[in-house]
């Protein structure tokens, strides 16, 4: 495994007058070297052309990058990974464009609106505990595999009505379909498009199930009998609906959380705050989902257009590079500065913007406060250790592993 440097800039080559660099962001690196990468590279220009995978825009700072979000007339959805422009799936509702992504959307924000997560608050909270109180004893984890990985994607399936114990087939699944994305080798691709298939199969299974017994307060028999516009949901729809949910719900959070822990354990200080004043997790949230931002997202440009100043062409690709907008300096002071005291913080994109802002916003967000409540409660000080052997993957930013340990009363 190389430690290089992810991003190597072409000197003296530019693209419309942007600079040229070569960044494989599926390369595993040493813990935070994707987002000080990106530091560097924002500094050099706001876009810049990658020559990794066929070639590809990334857009590096918030005003690039929330511009883009806005415009699916220019950046269409019909494409989300840089390196793939022209996909052989179409995930819906990630890949559909307005006025029809507002449709599919419209089926599937019942569940996860504000005031449906705050009334499975309780359960979500219940979840948390249940799987912290177990290793309060031990005094040694892999937070990743053993809570970030298990909380949410327990809250997750129960929110849709499947079985806990799926998960150990969902969540192999899920980490092949992320492993896959833009990788160039054809075993990670392989691995990727055998995982979607089962995917599938599992909810062609489901669907045939609930035709034959529906069920009362189920989301599926509900999506089942929903229509899109005018028209029935077709079983395509319904099939590819369900697995983009599943990728969308199992491994955000688990990331997210990775990156919380990691930094609380390396600066006992910020975790000193939020103990002294738990009221402060909500603000702490916010701010490390900004400076720990984690989709590199991706867009196919449509229409010739001159963009900031830099000329693009239909049928290239562009990379909503929100790890770097982020922590852009134009917009926050000392971006890459976790401060809970911090007032420039809102708006950020950690969750995307404008129609494919994140559909479970709500969810994490509660998710997130949760875990860092009362995992605080029970286990307040501890510290990350083999850190210098941590890696982070992209394209999806997240740690392979977190072991953290601390103190066990006599």
């Amino acid at each position: 495994m190389s430690d290089k440097p992810a991003i190597e800039v072409l000197e003296g080559q530019t693209k419309g007058g942007c600079p040229v660099v070569h960044f494989d962001f599926n390369q595993p690196l040493p813990i935070h070297s994707y987002h000080s990468e990106l530091d560097r590279l924002r500094a050099l220009s706001p876009i810049v052309w990658n020559t990794f995978g066929g070639g590809f825009w990334m857009l590096l700072d918030d005003q690039t990058v929330r511009d883009a979000f806005h415009d699916h007339e220019v950046f269409s959805s019909e494409a989300t990974i840089p390196t793939v422009p022209e996909p052989d799936w179409h995930w819906i509702p990630t890949m559909e464009n307005p006025p029809k992504h507002k449709l599919y959307r419209r089926v599937l924000n019942a569940p996860f609106s504000p005031r449906a997560i705050r009334d499975r608050e309780e359960r979500i909270r219940e979840h948390a505990i249940a799987f912290i109180e177990p290793l309060v004893a031990r005094g040694r984890v892999n937070f990743v595999n053993e809570f970030a990985k298990e909380y949410p994607t327990k809250v997750f399936l129960e929110i849709l009505g499947l079985p806990h114990e799926d998960s150990k087939r969902f969540v192999p699944w899920v980490e092949a379909v992320f492993g896959g994305l833009g990788a160039e080798a054809e075993d990670a691709a392989a691995a990727m498009s055998q995982a979607q298939a089962s995917i599938r199969d599992y909810f062609v299974d489901l669907l045939a199930d609930r035709k034959a017994n529906p069920r009362e307060d189920d989301f599926f028999t509900d999506l089942s009998r929903s229509t899109i516009g005018d028209a029935p949901i077709s079983d395509e729809e319904f099939l590819n609906i369900c697995g983009v949910l599943v990728l969308a719900g199992l491994d955000t959070v688990k990331s997210q959380l990775g990156y919380m822990m990691l930094h609380l354990s390396e600066h006992p200080e910020d975790r000193q705050q939020i103990l002294d004043d738990p009221g402060l997790i909500p603000v702490a949230v916010e701010e490390m989902l900004r400076v720990y931002s984690i989709v590199m997202d991706g867009r196919k440009v449509v229409q010739d257009t001159e963009f900031h100043g830099c000329p693009m062409s239909a049928g290239e690709m562009a990379m909503l590079t929100v790890p770097s907008a982020t922590r852009d300096e134009t917009k926050y002071a000392d971006p890459s500065r976790v401060d809970f005291s911090r007032t420039d913080a809102t708006g950020h994109l950690a969750f995307a913007a404008g129609p494919h802002k994140c559909l479970g916003t709500h969810l994490a967000r509660r998710e997130l406060n949760i875990a860092l409540e009362e995992w605080h409660k029970r286990i307040p000080h501890y510290r990350a250790v083999q850190v210098d052997e941590l890696r982070e993957t992209g394209p999806q930013l997240g740690l392979e592993d977190l072991w953290l340990e601390w103190d066990v009363a006599e």
